[in-house]
């Protein structure tokens, strides 16, 4: 009977590790297909503005040296007229 028990435990034992295997490929194959998603995201923008490899390469050169900023989005405040609106 101890055998028993023992062998159970032995095959749920292997079970397991042969699932966390699977896990482990299908996290590895998430994340090379996110990969390729961003970079194709990516060439999809730099393909939008119509730079060339040299205009890329200066613009963010130019805004990793910090002559160059980019615009920052506008924070969600309300506005004067949906303040006033609550106070009616």
């Amino acid at each position: 009977m101890a055998n028993t028990k023992l062998d159970r435990i032995e095959r749920d034992i292997e079970k397991t590790r042969a699932k966390i295997l699977e896990q482990q490929k299908k996290l590895k194959d998430l994340e090379a297909q996110k990969t390729e998603e961003e970079n194709a995201q990516i060439v999809q923008m730099v393909k939008a503005v119509h730079l060339d490899g040299t205009q890329l390469a200066a613009f963010l050169s130019a805004y990793a040296s910090g002559e160059i900023t980019l615009p920052q989005p506008e924070a969600a405040y309300p506005t004067e007229q949906e303040d006033s609106d609550d106070e009616e």
